[in-house]
């Protein structure tokens, strides 16, 4: 059975910072390598594969909320490729 990972971190930002969260994000993805830390808990994410993504957007008279989820099946470790050899002796 996997032991489950969590991580949650909660702050409050000026844009900048967002900003900069953004893009370490977006490259992340394209590295295939997101790694949290806040003091102790760490995590890493490999996400590899189709990621299923939700967006919730709330606009309220003095309140707003953008929501980004984003989910994959973590993919198994490459098993190691065993090359096929045959060979044919001709008489």
């Amino acid at each position: 059975m996997e032991e489950e990972k969590t991580f949650q971190h909660e702050s409050v930002e000026d844009k900048d910072s967002i900003v900069k969260y953004l893009q370490t994000l977006s490259e992340g993805f394209r590295k295939r390598k997101l790694e949290f830390q806040s003091g102790q808990e760490k995590i890493v994410l490999e996400p590899a594969g189709l990621i299923q993504v939700e967006i919730k957007v709330k606009n309220r008279s003095r309140k707003s909320k953008i929501s980004l989820k984003f989910t994959w099946k973590d993919q198994p470790a490459r098993r190691r490729e065993r090359h096929l050899s045959i060979e044919s002796s001709h008489e």
